[in-house]
């Protein structure tokens, strides 16, 4: 069944007020997760600050502001007013898509994968695709189930509003007051509410899809007509990258002018 909207805002509801009460806030923590080792910075343009990440682990690169796309044109549309970077599922898939930093295109919404029954029909406290301390990575690390999660989880060692037995916060001491989003590395405007997948819902493609929430480590799924944040993704490490073709071929014409010049003076 395609979990509707609001179900999803009265759950954080509850969660938002627990860590109002306990002071939570998100900052980097040393010590806790692998970010101090697996995220490298990159600076794409050489200004000598941190554009983007590095994950040795995962092989991709994360986009070092995770609300970068907060005042955009991509940022005007949906339920409110406010340009808090907060979208619609097409309207995140968009901005990822055409998202150019310092010339380097090929970005995207990060990934999951919808393992077992197609949906979300194995919702649990953990090892499955939907509910709360969801899959990750397979044991051998060739297949990633869920980008986002691996991020919260292992390399932001972040903990979910109920741990793998099925004890919540509000009622059991086992993960409160440690859940949520206590640490958030070296990535810049990480918020504390949810983040879409570039994954759509497969029992309802057209009007679902799926997020992770960075607010209680819980994946499913929602309408894409709800507004959530979007943190992009690429592909490997982009100290490797192509440049994009404009950049090439102005490249080119630079080379091209200074073998004239060269010719001239010769």
């Amino acid at each position: 069944m395609l979990k509707l909207r609001s179900l999803r805002a009265a759950a954080a509801a509850s969660t938002m007020a627990f860590c109002a009460v306990n002071g939570a806030q998100a900052a980097a923590v040393s010590g806790q997760g692998t970010w101090e080792t697996t995220l490298q910075a990159r600076d794409i343009n050489g200004d000598g600050v941190a554009d983007a990440f590095y994950d040795t682990v995962l092989n991709v690169t994360w986009l070092a502001d995770a609300n970068a796309a907060a005042g955009t044109i991509y940022d005007s549309s949906g339920y409110t007013t406010a340009t808090d970077g907060k979208m619609t599922w097409l309207d995140a898939k968009a901005w990822a898509a055409n998202l150019s930093v310092y010339g380097l295109a090929g970005w995207r919404l990060p990934t999951m994968v919808d393992t077992g029954a197609s949906g979300c029909v194995a919702f649990a406290y953990s090892g499955t695709d939907c509910g709360y301390n969801v899959q990750t990575n397979s044991a051998d690390g060739r297949t990633v189930y869920s980008e986002m999660a691996h991020l919260y989880y292992l390399t932001l060692g972040n903990k979910a509003y109920c741990d793998a037995t099925g004890n919540c916060a509000l009622g059991s001491a086992s993960t409160a007051p440690n859940f949520m989003l206590s640490n958030t590395g070296p990535l810049r405007n990480m918020q504390a509410w949810a983040y879409w997948s570039g994954v759509s819902f497969a029992p309802a493609p057209a009007v679902g899809a799926w997020y992770f929430g960075t607010d209680d480590g819980r994946q499913g799924n929602d309408r894409q007509s709800s507004e959530y944040y979007a943190l992009a993704v690429r592909p490997g490490d982009v100290t490797a990258a192509v440049p994009e073709p404009e950049t090439v071929a102005l490249m080119l014409l630079g080379l091209a002018a200074m073998v004239v010049l060269q010719r001239k003076r010769a």
